[in-house]
């Protein structure tokens, strides 16, 4: 056995030369002030005589307010009329007449705007179509080449009728920092920022709570010492967005889960279901008459005292447990309750939403009650039950992309959900869209309309063809509703405004290029026109490059690789999420972010396409900068742009730095000086990325802000600091690689395995014959020796031994355990990754030959094979992993000599209790475990090494 050598997470981090910089106080997150400002508007107006069956508003204009508004509620459209026609320099006490004027019922939100050589009248059945038309008009002068409107007649109604969005900048309620927006004084809904969203179509916004801090029933439990401020401030943030015609929807997980503490199950344990997998924490069983009065008393109470609530959006199935539907097991859906394990899954889902549409609608009628069904890879006939059983006067909603999928490089990639770059919508939503209940409320689509986990550093990703596809699919599948964002992609812009306001709007069979067109006309000049939407045709082009894979979305260096160290010395540390800064940043087991979806060279060439396209398209919208230097939203719309090249082309050399890197460690002598300048090239061109994207920065506040973080992802000081560790990087590790490879020696030969002093079992070369016949005693015997003692972590561990011999097409482990009279129920585990670069596969055994794998981000396999006995005292365990399962991972013919990384443990698992570590191999990290979205808590740093014998 080797020497052991590890480098734990705590020092390879004091490595780095320093730690980052903090983020920017919430005080000076400067965008807030940004949105916060008046609206400005740029025509771009090129004449001024007026032409044959045009109208002239150059005199001045008059409004006349006709249309019955006792409430007030369009005071904030007349004021926004009245402050455009400022700013383009319009008298409003002119001679041409605007009315508005209502009309017998035609919709809501439906308009006509007749414009006649002396007025202009706009009709509409309700105050949110004179909004609308209002909107309309001021577009339709900004579109124009001068102060002329087209004489006729326009009617518009959207087929979109609710369209949600959020704050940008609001609290999530959820980890880390749990912050609730209604208990804190910070106003989130500035009134131009509400204008803003006005103007772009939204006309809802939806904002986190719970039950527990609302509710007030009848039942013996606590009300929250909390609910009277929160509902307080509830009332005054619907009264406020009510003035823009924007109504609040309340989110809600409900029922949810009740841990063991919990008042509620306290007071009335039989409203406790099945017990949750792994908290001892109970599904709340709806289908009582007592759970059925606590769900409509809580929701009566809390839209009773709150008037005007647009509306819920409860996600009722699929992300944290609710009802017992969430513990549901197998195709049909068996739950194991007393009170409902003998109903169908969809009597148990109706029961609850039953009661809680009954609770909001004897409160406020009008309101839509939401059930979101979070199902990311795809519908089963159990949720497609769900959907044709949804309570009369409920909307479903489903994920616009779950489990649909699309081909990348000659091969069907799954998009899962969150996506920007894929159109779809999914094989999946459009089966759901066909069982709509016709008694329900509609069909509700969750989509992201500014951006996604792909890249949501960015407040929007210029692409609205993109979402011209999805919008045209909606309207052919009946889709009402559309929940725009998750707690990003909500931010005012033209993405914003394609979404909910043009697409809604636009009549029945308008063209993509006159979409594109009319959207751009409205902010750039008319000979411009042309080139912005040629960039923007590129950009969409670019990003369908995007790798489709959730992995790559959650742990790629798209979102914040610019201020990701780079490591020419392997440190064997993971990838934090995008959407979280409270996890240590990002290091070098690049392959986190591909495994199991793309090879490295597929990801590469899809990177490398996706950043040269993009940046074509930047070429031609930076080219108009000039042009737009006096107007700020422009400026935005170009800088944003220009950000996501860099964003793009810093991912991909991240990208190109450790495949390189991995050439340099395991690649043949004579071309390791090649690779060297090579990577020191990225390098120098990555100090410059961070530096250009630190100019952006400045002059754009909105710039690395992740809305699901609550934070920036990278700001001027901390992209300075990476600059400054990359400076250091060169004069460094650079400098001992250098010295390695003019004398012809391994680089880094500690940290890539290639030494004598690390943790390292060799592995030999089975014979032709062992392939049939590996799980018999004697084929193992009759191969030469080669084990390995496995160190016990407790002194009454049994003593354990392991051994493991390869051919071309697989990896055979066989592990030897001494077992007594009491001894515990066992499990033998082997971790494997085909290269250091990429997370672990790991391949479990109980002793009655169950197995279970941890694959991260592959697709579930049952290509590996095993078998255990117990004989002679001994507990056996064999596996068989061929190495087709690390789906090109493992590359011998380009590597050689690039060996695995392996450990091996055994757990006790007695039933009823946590699995438990018993004997490892690798000695376990001092770091805390730390759960990662498709990883567990696994840690790269309980690893040794395995080289594989020719």
């Amino acid at each position: 056995m080797r020497i052991l050598l590890f480098c734990s997470l705590t020092v390879c981090l004091a490595a780095l030369a320093q730690e980052p910089p903090p983020s920017p106080d919430e005080a000076d997150w400067k965008f807030v002030d940004v949105l916060s400002a008046p609206m400005t508007w740029h025509p771009h107006w090129t004449r001024d005589t007026v032409a044959h069956g045009e109208v002239s508003l150059a005199g001045g204009v008059q409004v006349a307010a006709q249309f019955p508004d006792e409430a007030g509620t369009l005071e904030t459209a007349y004021k926004d009329l009245s402050n455009f026609f400022a700013a383009v320099d319009i008298p409003t006490d002119g001679p041409f007449r605007i009315i508005t004027e209502r009309v017998p019922d035609v919709g809501t939100e439906a308009f006509t705007l007749s414009v006649s050589e002396n007025e202009c009248r706009i009709q509409a059945s309700d105050t949110e179509g004179i909004r609308r038309a209002i909107y309309f008009l001021e577009d339709e002068l900004l579109r124009a080449d001068g102060p002329f409107l087209a004489i006729g007649e326009t009617t518009r109604s959207p087929f979109i009728k609710t369209r949600i969005s959020r704050c940008f900048f609001g609290p999530i309620k959820r980890p880390p920092m749990n912050r609730d927006e209604l208990l804190d004084g910070v106003d989130y809904y500035p009134n131009e920022y509400l204008n803003r969203l006005a103007h772009d179509g939204v006309n809802a916004l939806w904002l986190t709570v719970t039950l527990k801090d609302l509710r007030k029933t009848s039942l013996d439990i606590p009300v929250s010492p909390d609910r009277e401020q929160r509902l307080e401030k509830l009332r005054k943030t619907v009264a406020k967005c009510r003035r823009y015609g924007i109504d609040v929807f309340l989110f809600t997980l409900e029922p949810i889960y009740m841990t063991p503490g919990d008042p509620l199950i306290l007071a009335y344990p039989e409203l406790g279901g099945i017990t949750v997998t792994g908290n001892y924490a109970k599904t709340f069983c709806p289908t009582s008459e007592l759970a059925q009065t606590y769900l409509r008393e809580s929701l009566y109470s809390i839209f009773s005292e709150v008037p005007d609530l647009g509306g819920l959006i409860n996600l009722s199935y699929g992300e944290a447990p609710t009802t017992c539907l969430s513990e549901a097991t197998g195709e049909e859906g068996t739950m194991d309750c007393p009170r409902c394990g003998d109903k169908k899954p969809w009597e148990t889902l109706s029961a609850s939403l039953s009661a809680m549409e009954r609770g909001v609608h004897e409160a406020a009628p009008d309101a839509q009650v939401i059930s979101w069904l979070y199902v990311p890879h795809g519908d089963s006939e159990m949720v497609l039950d769900l959907v044709r059983h949804t309570p009369p006067g409920v909307t479903v909603q489903f994920n616009f992309e779950s489990g649909g999928s699309k081909v990348q490089l000659g091969k069907a990639r799954s998009a899962s959900d969150y996506w920007l770059s894929y159109v779809g919508p999914s094989d999946a939503f459009r089966r759901v869209a066909g069982e709509i209940n016709p008694e329900a409320g509609g069909m509700a689509a969750k989509i992201q309309a500014c951006n996604s986990h792909e890249v949501a550093s960015i407040p929007f990703v210029p692409v609205p063809g993109q979402l011209f596809g999805k919008y045209e699919a909606m309207r052919g599948l009946g889709v009402n509703t559309v929940m725009q964002c998750w707690y990003f992609g909500n931010m005012p812009s033209m993405m914003n405004r394609a979404a909910a306001s043009a697409l809604p709007f636009a009549p029945e069979g308008q063209r993509a290029d006159a979409f594109l067109e009319q959207l751009a006309r409205r902010d750039w000049a008319a000979d411009d026109v042309p080139q912005v939407v040629e960039a923007w045709r590129l950009f969409a082009q670019a990003y369908e490059h995007y790798p489709l894979s959730n992995a790559f979305q959650f742990y790629g260096p798209m979102t914040d690789g610019l201020v990701w160290p780079l490591h020419l010395k392997p440190v064997h540390l993971p990838l934090g999420p995008t959407w979280r800064t409270d996890y240590p940043i990002s290091a070098d087991r690049i392959g986190e972010s591909f495994s199991g979806t793309h090879t490295y060279p597929e990801v590469l060439q899809l990177c490398g396409a996706l950043s040269d396209t993009w940046n074509r398209g930047v070429e031609m919208l930076g080219a108009l900068q000039p042009k737009y230097a006096d107007e700020e939203d422009r400026r935005m719309d170009i800088s944003v742009a220009q950000a996501l090249g860099i964003q793009f082309r810093s991912g991909y050399n991240i990208l190109r730095f450790y495949d390189l890197r991995e050439q340099l460690l395991y690649g043949p002598a004579d071309t390791r000086a090649e690779s060297l300048d090579t990577l020191r090239a990225i390098v120098k061109e990555e100090i410059k990325n961070a530096q250009d994207m630190a100019v952006l920065c400045e002059a754009n506040p909105f710039l690395g802000f992740h809305s699901e973080a609550e934070d920036y992802k990278y700001f001027p000081a901390k992209l300075q600091w990476r600059a400054g560790l990359l400076r250091t990087l060169l004069n460094t590790e650079f400098s001992e690689a250098a010295r390695a490879v003019a004398a012809g020696a391994p680089v880094f030969p500690v940290r890539s395995g290639m030494s004598d002093e690390t943790l390292a079992y060799t592995c030999p070369t089975a014979p032709p014959s062992f392939a049939t016949a590996w799980r018999s005693d004697a084929s193992w015997q009759s191969i030469v020796e080669s084990s390995a003692e496995v160190a016990p972590l407790t002194p009454s561990a049994p003593a354990v031994s392991w051994r493991a011999v390869h051919d071309a097409d697989a990896l055979y482990v066989d592990i030897q355990s001494a077992v007594g009279e009491n001894a515990p129920a066992l499990s033998a585990v082997v971790h494997v990754q085909a290269a250091h670069i990429y997370p672990r596969l790991s391949f479990t055994l109980d002793e009655r030959g169950v197995r279970e794998t941890q694959l991260g981000w592959h697709v579930e396999s049952d290509q590996w094979e095993a078998e255990t006995t117990t004989a002679d005292g001994f507990r056996t365990f064999r596996f068989r992993i061929p190495f087709e399962i690390f789906n090109g991972e493992y590359d011998p013919d380009t590597y050689p000599s690039r060996p695995l990384r392996i450990n091996v443990q055994l757990h006790s698992n007695p039933r009823g209790t946590p699995t438990n570590i018993i004997q490892t191999w690798a000695p376990l990290s001092d770091s805390p475990p730390r759960y990662r979205l498709g990883y567990g808590a696994e840690d790269p740093a309980e690893m040794g090494w395995l080289h594989l014998v020719p």
